[in-house]
Formats: C-alpha cells, sequence, structure tokens
C-alpha cells in the first residue's frame, strides 16, 4: 500500500524538526504505541496496539530514523509482528515552511500479512490515513503545549 499525507503545523521548520525527532513526542503522538525505548541513537524497540475490524492485537518490533536530512526530510522505518499478523513499512518526511508554518508532507509504503491482512487490506488505507491526522494532531497540540 502506498500513502501520502501532508499536514500543515503552525510552528517553524526548525521547532517541527526537534518535536518530530524526539523520543518522547513520539510516543505520545504515534497511535497505538504502548512502549517506545531507545536501543541505539535513532533505533527503537517499540510496542504497539493496533488493530483493523475485528483482527486487533500487540505488535512488537523495531523503528528506526535514517537519512536525515536536517530540517528538511529524514526517513522512518519500521516493522512489527503479532498475532494478528506483521507489518513493515517506511515513510520519507519532508518539511517546507509555508507561511509562518510548516507543511509536514510524507509519502510512505506499508506491507501488511497474515489475518490482519486478509481482514483489513480494503480498509487499510483510510486507517492508515486516519491514524496520520491523528498523530498531526496530537504533534499540533504539543507544539501548542497542550500535552
Amino acid at each position: 500500500m502506498h500513502l501520502e499525507i501532508s499536514h500543515v503545523l503552525n510552528h517553524p521548520v526548525e521547532r517541527v524538526w526537534d518535536v518530530l525527532l524526539d523520543p518522547e513526542v513520539l510516543k505520545r503522538a504515534l497511535p497505538g504505541i504502548e512502549k517506545l525505548e531507545t536501543k541505539a541513537p535513532d533505533t527503537f524497540a517499540v510496542v504497539m496496539n493496533l488493530g483493523v475490524a475485528a483482527v486487533k492485537g500487540k505488535y512488537s518490533g523495531t523503528m528506526s530514523i535514517t537519512e536525515k536530512n536536517p530540517p528538511s526530510s529524514y526517513r522512518l522505518q519500521g516493522e512489527g509482528k503479532g498475532a494478528p499478523g506483521w507489518t513493515k513499512g517506511q515513510a520519507v518526511l519532508t518539511l517546507t515552511s509555508e507561511g509562518n508554518g510548516t507543511r509536514v508532507h510524507a509519502t510512505g509504503d506499508a506491507q501488511v500479512g497474515g489475518t490482519i491482512a486478509g481482514v483489513g487490506q480494503r480498509m487499510m488505507e483510510g486507517i492508515a490515513k486516519s491514524m496520520a491526522r491523528d498523530f498531526f494532531a496530537a504533534v499540533e497540540r504539543i507544539l501548542d503545549g497542550a500535552s
């Protein structure tokens, strides 16, 4: 599945860059994150609770930040396995100034397998877009100091 999403955050590029690379922010903003533990610089062990339709479960895996080009872009990659199946994906996030804010454009690909793929394949794009909207809304609240 391929996904593109763009969102404007009402803060300067440098501030958005710092926040998007902060592990504590990622832990609070990424939907379903139960645990995000630093294993090495820009590499994390992750435990997530995710589900599609009636197929829900806990996934354990890794997430890493690579190809950093401050404050313009980076690649976020991850993979996880759990009882409902497996998931693997990557996204390139590009930050550009727009007015007084920052446009974050994410382009990525994800793959899923196992039970979750059979049940939820038709709904995956909508769910991924919804999760991205939730993520950006949480980041905006964090940037605004609300949470």
